[in-house]
């Protein structure tokens, strides 16, 4: 087993080493990139003679609580939803709770520093981002992306090299969401492509530039247990909970609007649930695999982002939902292990629950627009599809979100291995093969049962295990010496 004897200095305490210089950098550039919005965090007082007086400011979106209880919902996603999901390993849970705990915390930081470097840069001047509530559901938005991207490098990547991908990917996704809504004129409602799409495939792009194969990551560590899988499964419902107010968090300014969303969502995050049951019953031989269950019940929620604001039929959103918990069990079961034979590396399988039901999900939205419009929600001169001053025909609009589609994949995937190479760089601590998705390297645990280096005979023990990489059965029996 590896210890600190066998580690130079900058293995054992890269963490430090790399988030301290940053976090004093960080510290710099929200002194240099934010402010408070004056609505928010000012008070406006008047003098009278000698005296000030403070005036009270009405509660609103962005100065007080309208907006809290969203925002909450969106925060509750990413601390508690992705990480609960993310302790289904047996011998990385504190991994996947801990250091999604700190992505969340870090980028929520990080990206009001990006956004105003990103804005800079699309709108030729620079000016600093206004610190609001609604500039912290943006942030939720963004660090969510992030955290899924953790999913696909889950268990093999240090804590130094989860701070690079902190550091690049909110700019990358910031640019490509500049791309595609300004540029193109395609609108993503509840993030189907500018953020599930996008972490999805920015994560497996770093995978592949670390150049970490699936065969790689030892098998013996990859099981899981009947408890971690439970805690997956409180991630689960918890993101299974909150999701229409993820999708509907921004549109403060429009109630119909926001109940339209959260109630799409509702019946498509429903539909998605009872269709993944059935079919990883049906994929398995009669039984459900729990792995499926924790994943595709929620792809109702991706599949439905884009199209969520438009007026559609509340059977279609059920319709759509249920094909997304299809067709995510499905890939679950068949298509992660066959990519995963090819050397594809996503330890989480987000592709099937992020990547391609948001691309799926963008499609749908590319049919809503050839629709008749009479239904003004399926038009492509409604704000949520808007071409702003560039009118178009329902063909040029289908046209166009292909072409977001296909911008959000080359632009993650690339910048995704770009980061990926660099984190293979030697300023960068680098997590041993035989110690991947392992707890011990990263944190003091006294339970020596929990290393699966140390190979123990002190008890007879029959244990099945499921086998997140492959969804399959691993039997592992000890036999006391």
């Amino acid at each position: 087993m590896a210890n600190g004897k066998e580690k130079n200095v900058l293995q054992v305490y890269g963490f430090p080493i790399w988030l301290y210089p940053i976090f004093i950098l960080v510290i710099i550039l929200f002194a240099v990139c934010t402010e408070w919005d004056p609505e928010f965090g000012e008070d406006t007082v008047t003098t009278v003679g000698s005296n000030h007086i403070r005036k009270a400011v009405e509660n609103n979106w962005k100065s007080g609580n309208v907006g809290y209880a969203m925002y909450m919902d969106a925060a509750a996603m990413c601390v508690m939803g992705f990480g609960f999901l993310y302790t289904f390993s047996k011998y990385y849970v504190w991994g996947g709770v801990g250091m999604n705990f700190f992505i969340t915390g870090f980028c929520f930081l990080w990206v009001n520093v990006a956004k105003a470097f990103v804005n800079a840069i699309f709108e030729g001047e620079f000016e600093k981002t206004k610190i609001n509530l609604g500039e912290m559901v943006s942030g939720c938005y963004i660090t969510a992306a992030v955290l899924i991207s953790f999913g696909a490098f889950y268990g093999f990547t240090s804590p130094a090299q989860i701070i690079l991908v902190c550091i690049i990917e909110p700019f990358m996704m910031l640019i490509n969401e500049h791309v595609v809504l300004d540029y193109i004129h395609v609108k993503d409602a509840g993030g189907s492509l500018v953020v599930h799409c996008f972490g999805a495939y920015f994560g497996i792009g770093v995978a592949f530039g670390m150049w970490v194969k699936a065969r790689d990551l030892p098998e013996a560590h990859r099981t899981t247990t009947y408890f971690s899988d439970m805690g997956a499964m409180i991630g689960t419902v918890v993101l299974w909970m909150f999701w229409p107010s993820f999708n509907g968090a921004t549109f403060y300014n429009d109630v119909t609007l926001q109940g339209r969303i959260v109630m799409n969502t509702y019946l498509a995050i429903c539909a998605s649930c009872a269709t993944a049951f059935a079919t990883s019953t049906l994929a398995n031989k009669g039984k459900m695999e729990m792995l499926e269950i924790q994943n595709a019940t929620l792809a109702g929620g991706v599949i439905i982002g884009m199209i969520c604001p438009y007026a559609i039929e509340p059977w279609t959103a059920v319709l759509i939902g249920g094909l997304g918990g299809i067709i995510s069990c499905l890939g679950y079961s068949k298509y992660h292990p066959f990519l995963e034979n090819l050397g594809v590396t996503d330890s989480a399988a987000v592709q099937m629950l992020h990547g391609i039901p948001g691309w799926l999900g963008a499609i749908c939205a590319a049919f809503a627009c050839l629709a008749e419009n009479d239904n003004y929600m399926y038009s492509y001169e409604t704000q949520w599809t808007t071409t702003a001053d560039h009118p178009r025909k329902k063909v040029q609009q289908f046209g166009y979100v292909i072409l977001a589609i296909v911008c959000t994949l080359l632009i993650s995937i690339i910048s995704g291995v770009i980061t990926g190479v660099l984190a293979k760089q030697p300023c960068c601590p680098r997590v041993n093969k035989k110690d991947m998705l392992i707890d011990h390297d990263f944190w003091h645990i006294h339970d020596e049962g929990t290393d699966p280096r140390l190979k123990s005979t002190n008890y007879d023990h029959n244990v099945v295990m499921s086998n997140p990489g492959t969804g399959m059965k691993v039997m592992d029996v000890a036999t006391k010496a």
